[in-house]
């Protein structure tokens, strides 16, 4: 009976840890949520796992140089919309706000990721 009790103690003890642990995984993520966006861009995120921290649409692997690129190259907003459906508008406009606060940034890269023409 005593070896029971022990056992029980170190379960309860055990839970006490997951429920300390629980609600610090709670209140990092309530924390996370009411973190501002990158730059005051609330469509734009960098994530050093995602494409190397470049910046992205939040939760899409979608690079802001790639909606500014096809913008360069003469697409309305509403073309790139079609041509990536997957994002909204307002998350096009954003990326576009973003290229416009962090052009040298955008531009970086844009040159790393540029195909090199045969000649």
């Amino acid at each position: 009976m005593t070896e029971f009790a022990l056992d029980l103690q170190t379960v309860i003890r055990r839970l006490d840890a997951l429920e300390a642990e629980i609600q610090r995984l709670r209140q990092s993520l309530v924390s996370a949520e009411h973190t501002p966006s990158l730059s005051g861009h609330p469509y734009v995120e960098s994530v050093p796992s995602i494409l190397g921290g470049e910046p992205v649409i939040k939760g899409t692997r979608t690079p802001v140089r790639a909606i500014v690129e096809r913008w360069k190259f003469g697409e309305s907003v509403d073309d790139i919309a079609r041509s990536l459906p997957h994002l909204r508008l307002a998350q096009i406009f954003d990326a576009l706000g973003y290229y416009d606060d962090h052009r040298d940034e955008i531009e970086k890269y844009i040159e790393l990721n540029r195909v090199p023409a045969h000649d």
